[in-house]
């Protein structure tokens, strides 16, 4: 496995900020392996493994997107996130 870089990109932040969503619930059920698990390099597997999935380039393809795009579009969903956060107050994240 290659190393994880040491710069975020905006690909490897938003299936970071997925990972991350799910964690917690995933961790309570699989306790050993959470704890065995190195989450920077899963993400890093995670990103590599998208990065050369055929329906991700064609996606990104379609939308015309690269990944000066990629961090535009993370930035809106991170506000959509945000403001659904505060209209549904108590929402699990």
């Amino acid at each position: 496995m290659n190393t994880p870089p040491s710069t975020p990109t905006p690909l490897r932040d938003l299936v970071a900020d997925q990972l991350n969503r799910h964690w917690l619930a995933w961790a309570e059920h699989h306790p050993h392996l959470a704890r065995a698990i190195d989450r920077t390099r899963l993400i890093h597997s995670a990103v590599e493994n998208l990065r050369d999935d055929p329906e991700f380039r064609a996606a990104m393809s379609r939308a015309d997107l690269d990944e000066h795009r990629l961090a535009e579009a993370a930035r809106v969903l991170a506000l959509a996130e945000r403001w659904v956060g505060r209209v549904l107050p108590g929402l699990p994240r």
